[in-house]
């Protein structure tokens, strides 16, 4: 059995879930085994919100095991393979869940919490969350993905896709690219400026990580 899990982080708005709905059906559409789960409750309110996506695929011998295609969806302690954070500080609360093999994609833009524009709290450098992410990991790749969807198509839409395309170049996705568009192409309009969102993501993957 091969085994591949992602965890996707973000506050209410981002696309999490919309992100994590790409992946998965992606994987339906390939024909991998798929299970995840969703944590909504902070989306209107500027909390905290996370999509698992878990992908397995199984050997001929295994797939008539019960047992075998049976599993949770959220992703244990340390155990996940990639971490897509669309906001710095949400890849920091993600830490528990890495590895030193895990491969963190972080938006390097902060959205900032009401409790710092109050005043009663610090928003970190994101140096210090790069580091603190070191710790686990020297898999870290820091971009830009609002800067870059802004510049080359005038919005936000095309974050969560040039995300994806990041995702297929720097991890062990067992989810052809072929699949990831159509999916795209079915669910997400605009799909000539999606296309060049993917392409784009997989042009940003050729920094080193850092």
């Amino acid at each position: 059995m091969r085994r591949y899990d992602i965890l996707i982080a973000g506050i209410g708005g981002q696309g999490v879930i919309t992100l994590g709905t790409l992946l998965k059906l992606a994987a339906i559409r390939a024909g991998v085994e798929v299970t995840g789960a969703e944590r909504r409750g902070g989306a209107q309110r500027e909390g905290r919100v996370t999509s698992h996506v878990r992908y397995r695929t199984l050997e001929p011998e295994e797939a008539e095991n019960p047992r075998r295609q049976a599993f949770s969806g959220l992703i244990p302690r340390g155990g996940a393979h990639m971490v897509i954070a669309l906001e710095p500080l949400e890849a920091a609360r993600s830490l528990p869940l890495m590895n030193p093999d895990t491969v963190v994609i972080s938006e390097v833009a902060p959205r900032t919490p009401t409790a710092v524009r109050l005043g009663t709290a610090e928003y970190p450098p994101v140096e210090r969350i790069r580091d603190w992410i070191a710790e686990v990991t020297p898999r870290v790749c820091l971009v830009g993905l609002e800067a870059a969807s802004r510049e080359r198509f005038g919005s936000l839409r095309q974050v969560n896709v040039i995300a994806l395309g990041l995702a297929s170049a720097l991890g062990r996705l067992p989810v052809p690219d072929e699949a990831l568009l159509e999916t795209v192409r079915e669910r997400l309009p605009g799909f000539d400026a999606n296309r060049e969102a993917f392409a784009l993501g997989r042009e940003l993957a050729g920094k080193p990580f850092y």
